[in-house]
């Protein structure tokens, strides 16, 4: 379980794929001092574990459904993640509630700046609007945001000048690919409405 309060922004140091899996280095960040092998960290937001790690450097494997579901298929040397360690018990909760298990990609579509705040639009997708509503919580590249404006296939998030500086959201162009994970609470409401809907299967379940 995460926050969405990224800790670190760090870069992909090398990327090595094998049958079915991709290794990947990332270089550590100094205060990444608790690390230990079989610890998640959230990698753009994908909860991943960590396999093996050096005083600079760690390690994490991800599966081939990870890369055909998020952006880590391409992910590249060079390339700086957003980085965030597994939320502890007793901890202040900043951000909401993410798991770092991602629901679908995003295309950016727009950037503006108004009053000295950016604003990104992303494309949502038809069958996700159920999920997400106007100041609503939402993970992107496993940063925790606030949807600022909804609309039919498209939303949009404000960015603070400290969200910018600590991410890497950033460095986003139009057309970039992104990672989106919806509020949990969300999807489990929908889910138990869908399962509670009042029709006769219901009924007779319940002894009516």
């Amino acid at each position: 379980m995460f926050t969405g309060i990224i800790e670190a922004v760090e870069p992909v140091r090398s990327v090595i794929k094998t049958s079915g899996t991709t290794q990947l280095k990332i270089s550590r960040p100094q205060n990444f001092r608790d690390l230990k092998v079989g610890g998640s960290i959230a990698c753009n937001g994908i909860c991943l574990t960590v396999t093996e790690f050096e005083h600079d450097n760690f390690t994490v494997e991800i599966m081939h459904e990870t890369t055909q579901k998020t952006t880590a298929g391409k992910w590249l040397s060079g390339d700086k993640l957003n980085l965030e360690r597994a939320l502890q018990v007793g901890s202040r909760l900043d951000g909401h509630w993410v798991q770092g298990h991602i629901d679908t990609t995003s295309t950016l579509l727009e950037t503006k700046t108004m009053t000295s705040t950016l604003y990104l639009t992303f494309a949502l997708p038809a069958q996700d609007k159920v999920l997400v509503v106007p100041q609503g919580s939402i993970a992107i590249n496993g940063v925790s945001l606030t949807i600022a404006e909804l609309k039919e296939n498209r939303f949009s998030v404000a960015l603070i000048g400290h969200t910018l500086e600590q991410t890497n959201l950033k460095q986003l162009s139009i057309g970039n690919k992104v990672n989106l994970e919806y509020d949990v609470l969300g999807k489990y409401i929908l889910r138990n409405n869908q399962k509670t809907a009042l029709n006769q299967e219901f009924l007779h379940e319940n002894g009516f």
